[in-house]
């Protein structure tokens, strides 16, 4: 089992088929800011490329009543930066955020049109690479994706749910559209159930898990029936092997090795033909 793209899009709503996000780390900082954000940082505010994220809420409170196109386009970049650093592409520094990024909200229709869903994948895959080492005692990355992603396979994880998807009335779709499937872990949990912070506990119910006890599938047809289109668009690639980009991180994608989880037979060992044959459970 592993996550895949489909699960990066239908928890969390992000774009899988796209620009990739990749291209020079290294740029002038100072004036990408004063472009981006409308002044360079101070240098004792900068960690080489990296900014605090604490620091730049506070020169991006809350936006003025008064702001004209230009100030309210760079709140919004402010807001996403800080998206970017302290959720999506999370480090162990748990408080920077890399100048970089600025590069690619410069334009906002071109950056809805970048494969920010891969670029994740493809960070939280490296950092769980590290995390595994002897010598991790920490973890960075997107992690409630691999939260919420445990919680849909494995019950014996997940507390129970206090509501359902579809609780809340949106008055205006077009100003709040609805949210991706991960949006209803939002509901008050009830957690007497489960154990909690008991790592032994964990070890060993995962090591006692049977086939029959997981969710495979936990995003049937209904499911995605229901969710916003931008759930399932890059549904085409979902199966494909292909590496995941985020700048010099390459990570090799391969749902051949998790076909169960896309409703198919598991072939052992895994084909790596890109004419490979999917075999559906009868």
């Amino acid at each position: 089992m592993t996550i895949t793209l489909q699960d990066v899009q239908i928890i969390l709503g992000l774009l899988v088929d796209g620009l990739p996000i990749t291209g020079r780390v290294e740029q002038d900082y100072d004036a990408l800011c004063m472009t981006q954000l409308g002044f360079p940082f101070p240098e004792n505010n900068r960690t080489g490329g990296r900014i605090q994220i604490r620091q730049l809420s506070r020169w991006f409170p809350n936006l003025p009543n008064n702001a004209d196109d230009v100030e309210v386009q760079r709140y919004a970049r402010a807001y996403i930066l800080q998206l970017l650093g302290g959720t999506l592409f999370a480090d162990k520094s748990n408080n920077l955020v890399h100048i970089t990024y600025l590069q690619f909200l410069e334009d906002f229709e071109e950056a809805g049109q970048y494969s920010w869903g891969s670029a994740t994948l493809a960070h939280l895959y490296r950092q769980l690479c590290l995390a595994v080492d002897v010598d991790g005692a920490e973890i960075a990355g997107l992690v409630i994706l691999l939260q919420l992603w445990a919680w849909d396979r494995l019950p014996f994880l997940a507390p129970i749910m206090r509501g359902h998807l579809r609780d809340d009335i949106i008055p205006n779709e077009e100003l709040f559209p609805p949210p991706p499937y991960g949006h209803r872990w939002r509901h008050a949990l009830e957690t007497t159930g489960t154990s909690m912070h008991v790592l032994t506990k964990y070890r060993k119910m995962i090591d006692m898990q049977a086939p029959d006890e997981v969710i495979w599938e936990p995003y049937p047809e209904t499911v995605i029936r229901d969710l916003p289109a931008y759930c399932s668009s890059g549904l085409a690639i979902w199966r494909k092997r292909a590496p995941l980009l985020f700048f010099c991180v390459v990570e090799m994608y391969n749902p051949d090795r998790v076909m169960r989880q896309f409703g198919l037979k598991q072939m052992i060992p895994p084909l790596h033909s890109t004419s490979m044959e999917l075999h559906k459970i009868d």
